[in-house]
């Protein structure tokens, strides 16, 4: 295949890999159809929806390795501007200590289909989700999204201009999203 061909195809690979929204804003489940309820946490208080989003794009590219296991995978962390109607950290802590508790007894690791785009995870003012925006299931540790919430939920509040934030994996395959919960 010629340079301007291989090009074409790259850049076309790009642009559909795109992650959904902004990272610098927050983005909603449209049309979300909810495939299964569950509660965890030692207390079961944490709303738990594995979901699809009419407006979720996954990526199609073939220069992706089809690599599963996203554990401990780094991401870039993204708070969302202005200050102003975020989640009480606090709650998100209870979301964090649910996935540990889930970790630490018998469930350290959770799957997200491709045909998902992924998992929700409500507490009184809090929300966080798990977003597989890949072409291939992923697999992903209940204590890496745990830590992941901790970070973002208490360092992006008001305090640093923002109301909640995400942190996106370099190959934008996933992304983890803490915002209110509306």
């Amino acid at each position: 295949m010629k340079v301007a061909a291989l090009l074409a195809v790259f850049a076309s690979t790009l642009a559909q890999s795109a992650i959904v929204g902004s990272p610098n804003s927050p983005f909603t489940c449209e049309n979300k159809e909810v495939f299964s309820t569950s509660y965890i946490g030692q207390y079961k208080n944490v709303k738990a929806e594995v979901v699809s989003c009419s407006n979720h794009l996954q990526r199609r590219s073939e220069f992706v390795k089809r690599q599963t296991d996203v554990c401990g995978g780094a991401c870039t962390t993204n708070c969302f501007a202005p200050a102003g109607n975020g989640p009480d950290p606090n709650d998100c802590q209870v979301i964090a200590d649910a996935l540990l508790y889930a970790s630490q007894n018998g469930e350290p690791l959770f799957d997200i289909d491709a045909g998902t785009s992924g998992i929700y995870m409500q507490y009184q003012t809090c929300q966080s989700y798990f977003l597989n925006q890949a072409s291939y299931n992923e697999t992903y540790c209940r204590s890496d999204w745990a830590e992941v919430i901790e970070y973002v939920a208490f360092n992006c509040q008001s305090q640093q201009n923002a109301h909640g934030g995400n942190c996106v994996a370099s190959d934008q395959s996933w992304f983890i999203q803490i915002q209110l919960n509306a």
